[in-house]
């Protein structure tokens, strides 16, 4: 052989690479990596509160409908509570299902998504008479008791 290829030699020392430390690129992704994760934790953990505040909050307004019902404002309450029930729907099914409801349709409907079966066709009739009716039409008070308690039912 060659006197100068008998010079070279293999080099030594070298180790393989290794994976870590990281190059910066990688420390860029796990931190935003890290920062969308707790961003998505912050989002279901408000949806989760949020889920649970229109509930606590739908039924104080109704206790409160409840403590203040008198045979003066059973008529009164009726209507509000026909509005709650609307608000307590839209809430809790796709708009598209019951937001275009009205009348029979919208008491059926009540009556095929209450988990309890409350007989809202026959005991709600006045839900969808009430707000078109003359001012001095009279509801009985435990109509509307009846009614707010299947709405508390329905909310849980």
């Amino acid at each position: 052989m060659s006197p100068l290829l008998d010079q070279l030699h293999d080099i030594d020392g070298l180790d393989a690479i290794s994976w870590w430390p990281l190059a910066i690129g990688w420390w860029i992704t796990i931190a935003l990596a890290t920062a969308l994760g707790i961003a998505l934790l912050g989002y279901a953990a408000y949806r989760l509160a949020f889920a649970r505040s229109w509930k606590s909050d739908t039924l104080k307004k109704l206790a409160h409908l409840q403590k203040n019902l008198s045979d003066t404002t059973a008529r009164k309450t009726a209507i509000v509570l026909s509005e709650y029930l609307r608000r307590i729907a839209l809430r809790r099914f796709p708009r598209k299902e019951c937001a275009s409801l009205i009348g029979e349709p919208w008491l059926m409907w009540l009556a095929k998504h209450d988990p309890k079966q409350f007989d809202w066709k026959t005991k709600g009739i006045f839900l969808i008479t009430l707000p078109y009716a003359p001012e001095n039409t009279t509801v009985a008070v435990e109509q509307v008791k009846d009614l707010i308690q299947a709405a508390k039912n329905w909310v849980k």
